[in-house]
């Protein structure tokens, strides 16, 4: 049995200065928050995403936050409807390097109604609003620092049930209990609040050396990149529980549509019938997750409620058919084995990431299935920071041809919508995120279309679509959506992993049975800068969303099920203008 933690000397290090950790403040007077007239409050509050229309919206549509009467920041200060503004203002501030304005900059202007009570107008409908204001800032604390000023080491105020303690350099995290918490439940999950008195975020190599952590007890959670030799080694410690899901990153093969063989669909098609999707999640996927699935969709993940597979039925792996296709449209066998069509070879540049195993192994495993029906690909193992520069993503089929690399899921599908888009500000003219140069009219139509739905069961539909079409026309081959794994010191009660795209510490205030928690995360943080990342990247961002989410809190907050939950609003009222 597992000493208490809190029984444990604690090593004590350097703590470096508590700095403010967020953006600094707005442009223009700032003795009291900017109001446009006041309207009355209604009398009752509806239900969250209660959507009504009424003249009062002043724009094309608005959204009015209900702030809970009871949120408050650490030192008692009431939540209120300033913070939510100056929070918004703080965001579209051009003086900062934000990393993410999506749906602020939609916003027209605001409505103080009361403390509690705050109207947002957009210039047109926008149905992600719910991932706006998350986190929100405290105003009082930040109002008068300087406008550059970010979060560098410590977060000094939030509305979460922790607070910041220490930065103790090269080695932890410190976070303590927040004794003014507002909520004696925690709001993502609905569970009375737990025991936990201290999360300590531990500084760990990343894959096994988690594992030995857990085991030794120099650590209590863990959330490494899985690998099938954990599973063995979890399910032999009788003090730790763990969960495997898919998680929010998909494998796919991506094609360079730039490519005048790859354009051809029958091409594409042959491809992606040549490859066993299955004998690649058999070797990869299921000895950690036995119940893993080949991929059918790149929008929704699986275990989400809008999920549909689009592919597997559609394009079963079936070499005969994938040849056939070859064969019909012209293409010769040569004496080599390798087909050539209107007289182009069939080879194609694989490129993927080096040192990673996973994607050596999707290689190997394709390039003998491809091989069988006169298809060759060869490798090009470059470094990630090679592969996912511009000049490189972006460039032309003189660059790549095939490219394997993951595609992540974002807490709403509208933050990788650009992935569809015919026209946008990538440096190959397409959407931002286009970068297989992949154009397809319908496609493009109905995902621009999701950003004036509101409703959640309406915009899957949508989604579900496009990505239908998008799939039917083979843009990509999906295959498998890697894993995410949680393990846990089983003293502790609470962990649960999390598969929509939010941290696994989504409910980390009704953790309990043990007053100290170490998390071990595989990096530190540049720093705890979450608006701006301040040379994070990748994991790094990962990692400080980690540490700052028990912290810092927002309006609403995802859970396993994939729904918003409200966090520091009591409800929020959707208002349509008339006409």
């Amino acid at each position: 049995m597992r000493t208490d933690r809190a029984s444990r000397p604690f090593r004590a290090g350097h703590a470096l200065t508590a700095v403010v950790l967020v953006l600094a403040a707005c442009t223009g007077d700032q003795a009291e928050p900017p109001q446009t007239s006041v309207i009355e409050p209604s009398t009752t509050r509806p239900d969250p995403t209660t959507t009504t229309t009424e003249a009062r919206c002043r724009d094309v549509f608005c959204v009015e936050y209900h702030i809970h009467p009871d949120a408050n920041w650490a030192d008692r200060t009431p939540v209120t409807a300033s913070d939510f503004v100056f929070t918004f203002e703080t965001i579209v501030d051009p003086a900062l390097d934000v990393d993410d304005r999506a749906g602020y900059e939609k916003i027209t202007g605001y409505e103080v109604v009361d403390d509690k009570t705050v109207l947002f107008s957009f210039s047109e409908v926008y149905g992600a609003w719910q991932t706006l204001f998350s986190p929100v800032l405290p105003r009082h604390e930040l109002l008068d620092e300087p406008i550059n000023t970010v979060w560098d080491e410590a977060i000094t105020m939030g509305s979460g049930p922790f607070e910041f303690s220490e930065w103790i350099e090269a080695d932890r995290i410190v976070l303590r209990r927040n004794p003014s918490y507002w909520s004696s439940t925690d709001r993502a999950s609905g569970a009375a609040i737990g025991d936990v008195q201290e999360l300590h975020f531990v500084f760990v190599e990343a894959g096994e050396a988690m594992v030995e952590r857990l085991a030794d007890e120099t650590v209590d959670v863990v959330t490494p990149l899985p690998e099938p030799s954990m599973i063995p080694r979890f399910e032999g410690m009788q003090d730790v529980n763990y969960e495997v899901a898919a998680g929010t990153l998909s494998e796919l093969i991506h094609f360079n549509h730039d490519d005048p063989l790859l354009s051809q669909r029958f091409i594409r098609q042959a491809i992606a019938q040549a490859i066993d999707r299955t004998a690649i999640v058999e070797e990869l996927v299921r000895p950690i997750d036995p119940n893993a699935q080949p991929l059918g969709n790149t929008i929704s993940v699986q275990g989400s409620p809008a999920y549909q597979d689009h592919f597997n039925n559609v394009y079963p792996y079936d070499p005969v058919a994938a040849e056939r296709l070859l064969v019909e449209n012209g293409c010769l066998r040569g004496e080599d084995g390798i087909y050539t069509c209107a007289g182009q070879r069939l080879l194609f540049r694989w490129s993927t990431t080096a040192a990673q195993e996973h994607r050596e192994i999707i290689f190997d495993l394709a390039q003998q299935d491809l091989a069988e029906i006169g298809i060759e690909v060869v490798p090009t193992f470059a470094p990630t920071s090679v592969i996912i520069s511009e000049p490189y993503i972006y460039g032309d089929s003189s660059v790549w041809q095939v490219l394997n690399v993951a595609r992540n899921h974002y807490a709403d599908e509208s933050n990788a919508n650009s992935t569809f888009y015919c026209e946008g500000d990538s440096p190959a003219g397409f959407g931002f995120l286009n970068f297989i140069r992949y154009c397809n009219e319908q496609v493009d139509d109905l995902v621009r279309s999701t950003d004036s739905i509101t409703d959640p069961t309406e915009r899957n539909s949508v989604y579900n679509q496009a990505d239908a079409i998008y799939l039917e026309d083979l843009a990509v081959v999906p295959l498998y959506q890697r894993p995410s794994l949680l393990a846990w010191d089983a003293e502790l009660s609470g962990p649960e992993i999390n598969t929509s795209p939010a941290t696994d510490l989504w409910n980390v205030s009704a953790w309990a049975g043990q007053e100290i928690v170490a998390v071990g995360i595989d990096q530190p943080p540049a720093s705890l800068q979450i608006l701006e990342p301040d040379g994070s990247t990748g994991g790094g961002q990962r990692v400080t969303a980690m540490v700052a989410a028990p912290i810092l809190e927002g309006a609403f907050a995802l859970n396993p099920n994939f729904e918003y939950v409200p966090i520091l609003v009591e409800s929020a009222e959707l208002i349509f203008r008339d006409g």
